[in-house]
Order: C-alpha cells, then structure tokens, then sequence
C-alpha cells in the first residue's frame, strides 16, 4: 500500500476527522434539500431559497475543508498509531482540565442559541453566540476587540436580513 492512501486509511480513523466528515455530509445533504427548493433567482431577484443555497454551499465548502485539514493533520508529522495511542492516553496539562472537546462545546453552543434566538431575539442571541464561539477558539484575550467584532457582525446580518433579503427576525423589543 503506497504511504499516501496508508496515511489516508489511518487518517479516517481519527475522531476529529470522523467527526468531521460526519458535518461534511450533513452539509452535502442540506446543500442538496436547499437544491430542491427552486431557483434561488427568479426574474433577477432573490427567492426564498438563495439564502439556504448559499448556507449549504458555505457548509459544505467549508466543513470538507475542515475535514481535510483533520486528515492531513492526523499523521502530518510521520508519527505512527502507537505514538498516537500513547498521547491519547496521557493528556497534558491544557487538555486535562478540558472537560469537553472544542466541536462538541461549539454543538452545544449552538443548540443553546437555536433554543434562544426565538424568546431573546436576533440581536441579543446572535451578538452572544458570536462572542461565545470567538472565545471559544481564541481564547480571552483582546476580549474588547472581540465584543466590537461580534456586535459588527451581528449588526451587519441584522441589515442584511432586513434590507436585503427582506426577512423580518425577531426581537427582544417586539
């Protein structure tokens, strides 16, 4: 077996890579349900359906990058199963106090916000969440910084929404 589908075949093994390949398909099959909602242009304007068209698209696009990544980055370094088996079984330090793994929390995160966009509104949930998941994978530093990026991007699907796409969210005012 050549070294290259020798790695790829250990690679598939791994949990992050599993993991997600698992998101992969599930953004293929929600690109693909969006794909039977019709045109997303009809008479050059936007239809219902260009919005999940293009979530799909991103999804898929951007979770086959990620499982990719995952893929090449089990075994990136040569190491063998055994090397692997053996970091597995003594974490260090960092990941020792870490009680759930980054996707999962983010899984978590994101159910949260689901449950909580329809009582809180866009705005509060959405600007909470974008925060949650940017410390989530940074860290608490330059929390400032990130409180102004997560308000921007909240403020600008906000717009988006209601200008564009003429989509009316809910609020926490009414």
């Amino acid at each position: 077996m050549s070294r290259s589908s020798s790695l790829l075949a250990r690679s598939l093994g791994s949990g992050a890579a599993r993991f997600h390949g698992v998101l992969a398909l599930l953004s293929l099959a929600y690109l693909i349900g969006s794909l039977e909602m019709g045109p997303p242009l009809e008479g050059g304007k936007l239809t219902p359906s260009f919005f999940p068209l293009l979530i799909g698209v991103a999804a898929t696009a951007l979770c086959s990058l990620q499982w990719w990544s995952a893929v090449r980055h089990t075994h990136a370094d040569g190491a063998d199963c055994a090397n692997e088996a053996s970091n597995n079984e003594a974490p260090t330090g960092a990941a020792r106090g870490r009680r759930l793994s980054p996707e999962l929390t983010l899984m978590v995160a994101t159910l949260v916000y689901v449950l909580a966009f329809q009582w809180q509104g866009y705005v509060l949930s959405t600007a909470v969440y974008v925060l949650a998941v940017m410390l989530l994978f940074s860290g608490l530093s330059k929390w400032l910084s990130k409180v102004v990026i997560a308000l921007v991007i909240t403020a600008v699907g906000f717009v988006l929404f209601n200008q564009v796409f003429n989509v009316r969210l809910p609020t926490f005012w009414g």
